[in-house]
């Protein structure tokens, strides 16, 4: 399965890689900031998963809406802490 992870902090970023691949999943991406062709790249992707203390409302909106279209499942925490993410990704890979 894969997975984006919007947000986030970018220093966390190889903890988030690291445990998405302890879980099985077999492309884990994580985009802290707003990214060109974001729908196009992140309509390759099985689950979104949103850090939404760490995230611009508009990316929260963009990827939401194309999510809906896509039928992509959609993910939250609040929390960006590695702790939070594993307890996310865990409930997914269950």
């Amino acid at each position: 399965m894969s997975v984006a992870i919007l947000g986030g902090l970018d220093r966390l970023k190889p903890h988030y890689l690291k445990h998405g691949k302890s879980l099985g999943f077999n492309d884990v991406k994580v985009f802290s900031k707003k990214f060109p062709d974001m729908v196009k790249r992140l309509s390759k992707f099985e689950r979104i998963v949103i850090c939404t203390g760490n995230v611009s409302h508009t990316m929260v909106e963009g990827t939401v809406r194309m999510a809906q279209l896509y039928g992509i499942q959609i993910d939250r925490t609040h929390s960006s802490s590695i702790s939070a993410m594993k307890k996310c990704l865990g409930k997914i890979s269950n």
